[in-house]
């Protein structure tokens, strides 16, 4: 009987495994991790695309809330503003308003003090007419008749009787 060999080196099954080998790792390469690595850096192109945009919109973000924070700062001290001046402009007003109340309240005084005071004058100068009248009229009674002091008490009291009369 034959006893196979079960270890033996063929030389010429390890070229050919060689060979098959560096065809196998030629075509991998070629056909498995080129591809692979091409899609490998492709994703990791777009993750960082997604990176730098989201890094991107944050600094935007963070633009346009300092923008609206400066904006509303701005808005505050305008609010403010237009506070303060209708405040200054409704106080100046009513100073106004008051001051002119008072000029009209001082003219209305006056004009009723000259009024009073020529009223005053009229009623005098007419009561000063009409005691005139009455001592004329006492007097020429006097001349017409003799003076006597009975006569000239009931005159005098007849006087007094006209003056309250007369006012």
């Amino acid at each position: 009987m034959e006893v196979q060999k079960f270890i033996s080196i063929a030389p010429w099954t390890m070229i050919f495994q060689l060979i098959n080998l560096l065809i196998l790792m030629v075509a991998f390469k070629k056909f498995l991790f080129k591809p692979v690595m091409a899609i490998l850096e492709k994703r990791r192109a777009e993750i960082e695309g997604h990176y730098e945009e989201a890094e991107k919109a944050e600094n935007d973000a963070k633009t346009m809330k300092a923008d609206y924070e400066e904006k509303m700062a701005g808005a505050r001290e305008e609010a403010d503003r237009v506070i303060r001046t209708a405040t200054e402009s409704a106080n100046a007003m009513s100073q106004s308003i008051v001051s002119d109340a008072r000029e009209q309240a001082g003219q209305i005084k006056r004009r009723a003090e000259s009024e009073i005071e020529m009223e005053r004058r009229k009623a005098f100068d007419e009561v000063k007419g009409e005691l005139s009248g009455i001592a004329l009229d006492i007097a020429q009674q006097v001349i017409e008749r003799e003076v006597k002091e009975k006569d000239h008490e009931a005159f005098i009291n007849e006087f007094i009787e006209n003056v309250g009369e007369a006012s």
